[in-house]
Order: C-alpha cells, then sequence, then structure tokens
C-alpha cells in the first residue's frame, strides 16, 4: 500500500498530524524557554525576589496607575520628557506625580559628589550672597569672583579682575537687585533654554562646569559658609530621603571665620 492511492491516505492524515503535534510541541517548548529566562532575570534585577505584603501591592498598584496615565498623556500631547533634554525636561519631570512619589521614597546613596555642586544655587544666592563683607569683581572674560573679607581686599591686576566691591553696595548700585540675582542664578548653573546652541560640544560645556566650580569656590572657600553649605547640603538631600551621601571634594583651605583681606 503506497501514500499515494487512495488507500494510503489515512497514513498522510496521520504523518501530517505528527508534524503539526511537533511543531506545537516545539513551539511551546520554545514559548516556556523564553518565559523562563525572562522570569530569571526578572528575579536577578534589585529587589526581584522580595514579595511585596497586601498594602505594598496596593501602593504598587497605585504608583503603576500614575505611570500609565502619564504615559497615555503624553502619546496624546506627543511631550515625554524622557525623550527630551534634561534642561527643557526638568519643570516638566518635577510636576510628575511619579516623581513626587519617588522623591518621597528611600534611597540608599547618592555617590560621587561633587563639592561645589551638592547645594541648590537659591541658597547659595539667596543667603551665602546676602551674608556680611562678601564681595565681588568681574573678569575681563565676564565672569564672577567673590571673596569674603574685611577689610575690602587688594585691587587685583587688571587682567586678573576689576577691584573688588562689597557686595552689598553693588547691589545698591546696580538698577533692579532681583534681575541681578537672577543673573547670580544664570551664572551658577549650566542650565539653559537651548542646550544644543549654548553647547555645541563636550569642551564647551565643560568649560562652564570649570567656570561655575571656580566661581562657587570664592563663596564656599570661607570657614563659616562651609560649615553652612555642608550642612546644608545634608538637610537638601534627606529632604529628598536619601539615606547616604559619598562626597568628592579635593581638601582646600578655607580663610577663617577673622575675615583676612
Amino acid at each position: 500500500m503506497s501514500v499515494g492511492d487512495p488507500s494510503g491516505w489515512p497514513v498522510l492524515r496521520f504523518l501530517r498530524l505528527a508534524v503539526a503535534m511537533s511543531f506545537s510541541v516545539s513551539a511551546i517548548s520554545t514559548d516556556d524557554t523564553k518565559n523562563h529566562l525572562l522570569m530569571k532575570e526578572k528575579m536577578m534585577q534589585l529587589g526581584g525576589t522580595l514579595v511585596l505584603n497586601p498594602q505594598e501591592q496596593q501602593a504598587n498598584e497605585k504608583l503603576m496607575a500614575f505611570k500609565t496615565a502619564e504615559m497615555t498623556e503624553a502619546m496624546k500631547t506627543l511631550i515625554f520628557p524622557p525623550s527630551m533634554h534634561f534642561f527643557q525636561a526638568k519643570h516638566l519631570i518635577e510636576r510628575s506625580q511619579v516623581f513626587n512619589i519617588l522623591r518621597i521614597m528611600p534611597k540608599g546613596a547618592a555617590l560621587h559628589l561633587h563639592d561645589f555642586g551638592i547645594v541648590s544655587t537659591d541658597w547659595l544666592v539667596k543667603n551665602v550672597t546676602y551674608r556680611p563683607h562678601c564681595h565681588i569683581c568681574f573678569t575681563p572674560r565676564g565672569t564672577m569672583q567673590f571673596r569674603f573679607a574685611r577689610p575690602t581686599p587688594p585691587t587685583p591686576k587688571a587682567r586678573e579682575c576689576s577691584k573688588w566691591i562689597l557686595l552689598e553696595d553693588y547691589r545698591k548700585q546696580v538698577p533692579n537687585a532681583t534681575e541681578f540675582d537672577e543673573s547670580l542664578l544664570r551664572s551658577f548653573t549650566l542650565v539653559t533654554q537651548h542646550p544644543e546652541v549654548t553647547y555645541p560640544t563636550q569642551n564647551a560645556v565643560w568649560s562652564k562646569f570649570q567656570i561655575i566650580f571656580f566661581t562657587i569656590s570664592g563663596l564656599v572657600h570661607y570657614a563659616p559658609v562651609f560649615r553652612d553649605y555642608v550642612f546644608r547640603s545634608m538637610e537638601e538631600f534627606w529632604e529628598d530621603n536619601v539615606l547616604f551621601m559619598e562626597i568628592r571634594a579635593m581638601l582646600q583651605p578655607v580663610s577663617p571665620a577673622g575675615l583676612p583681606a
């Protein structure tokens, strides 16, 4: 009996069924293997072996609901902060419910923090630059330098900086002290509306980064400010529920409270 003649049709049907079952079993086996690998990888993630209690499950469901809602809104408006430059997305991120929930959640550590970048620029301007005996001068490049001293320090060389002036007196001379303070804020940060234009190369952003740190150093390298600065940094990270800080700093000398010129 050959498979080709009518009497062989039952055999042909059987062979077809066997081949189909073979492919089906192979597909199931592949899916199982894939799912097993995905689950194994998930278990290797941080917290992957934790079992949530009912309250934690409820909190996770609410958090995921907020996340889903924000993703849905982003697809409607085409405004998706993770796809934007951080400088342009920062104000959107700060309005995010997910971000504000994460902000109050405990965090393990903040590592490799630069010493001149650990405190908000608002605090530097509104607190430190309003302290007595704070002086300012302007370099030929248009940048600023600060120094705490009493009496006023000697005038630097012209190629280095303009004469030192008490910041309290300088604020009285400018047409608008509020606008001046806003200019200080801009000089203490890399943030700009058009980062791709302001910083066309890595060298450009690195140069501005170094200028900012050099400018801030004149404020921080005064002992009373230095103590308050470090304490304020811990306060700000505590407000973000960061439990551990690792500060990267050079052991630079600080001026004592006696304010030498």
